[in-house]
């Protein structure tokens, strides 16, 4: 679906857009990710007599990273976001972080992309823009908040959801809304941030961070939560929710894996992949029909 709102800095909007604003907890939620992100960086960067060598291509390649995401940026930003499905570019703008699994580029490169995403986690905390990490800083530059999907989004759209969810209800009515919505910050705090926690090497020395691991299947207590939400969706109609409880669903089964946030960073690849394959058929559809009229 084509995004209508207005790209702009301007005052957030009555009704808030996925990929594009957030609230509280999201913020929250990001700056945790962020800060542990440069941790683990921190812990992983060689600190022996070749590391002048090692941060000085690490910077260049911070540099080349981040200009290149300005200019892509900065080149679409009127040609295409905005303009097509928030998933096109949150697949185009994360393709890069394939070079891990796939093991292309040096240890400099990888960890450069590393404190990139992270310190854009930082950014969007303290902008308020809650699109994919990696598009903070250029949005900054070019002063343009396109809704662009990040695997994030998902807190934010369980946050709306039970923050919605409690405000039209109250009293008793309140309780099983709390602990909907403790349970759900259970599940993305315990199997996304203590992930990051977790891998601190001075916790994984003396065999504190494998202990603070939950096992997988404790990420179905979610599920509850999710029907809560699709029924409420479903009595007041509520699309917005009904989203909400659909992604909470389609969640669960990534916290049963190591890392959520790269299983997660893939999906967002996956999903603008399959966008616009679909969006470019479809195109060609119509114009095939528009030629035989």
């Amino acid at each position: 679906m084509v995004n209508t709102n207005p790209p702009t800095d301007a005052s957030p909007a009555a009704t808030p857009v996925t990929g594009r604003d957030m609230g509280p907890f999201g913020r929250a939620f990001r700056f945790v990710s962020g800060v542990c992100g440069l941790i683990l960086l921190y812990f992983r960067l060689p600190w022996d007599e070749g590391a002048a060598a090692y941060l000085g291509m690490m910077a260049v390649y911070l540099v080349l990273i981040a200009g290149a995401y300005i200019a892509v940026f900065g080149l679409l930003r009127e040609r295409m976001l905005g303009r097509v499905s928030p998933w096109i570019p949150a697949g185009l703008f994360q393709a890069p972080i394939l070079i891990y699994p796939f093991g292309l580029g040096t240890g400099p490169l990888h960890d450069a992309l590393a404190l990139y995403t992270a310190g854009s986690l930082l950014v969007n905390t303290f902008s308020g823009y809650a699109g994919l990490e990696v598009t903070a800083v250029p949005s900054l530059v070019w002063r343009r908040r396109y809704p662009i999907y990040s695997p994030f989004n998902g807190v934010d759209l369980a946050e709306r959801s039970m923050r919605e969810g409690l405000a039209a209800h109250s009293g008793a009515a309140r309780l099983p809304w709390i602990g909907a919505a403790l349970v759900t910050a259970f599940v993305f705090c315990a199997f996304w941030l203590i992930d990051y926690i977790a891998f601190m090497p001075f916790l994984q020395e003396n065999g504190i961070g494998p202990a603070l691991r939950l096992p997988g299947p404790v990420a179905v207590v979610l599920l509850p939560a999710a029907a809560l939400v699709a029924w409420d969706a479903r009595v007041r109609r509520d699309r917005g929710q009904g989203v909400a409880a659909l992604v909470l669903v389609l969640l669960t089964p990534a916290f049963a894996v190591d890392m959520v946030p790269e299983v997660l960073w893939i999906a967002v690849i996956a999903g603008g992949l399959g966008v616009a394959v679909f969006t470019g058929v479809r195109a060609l559809v119509r114009r095939s029909r528009s030629a035989h009229v």
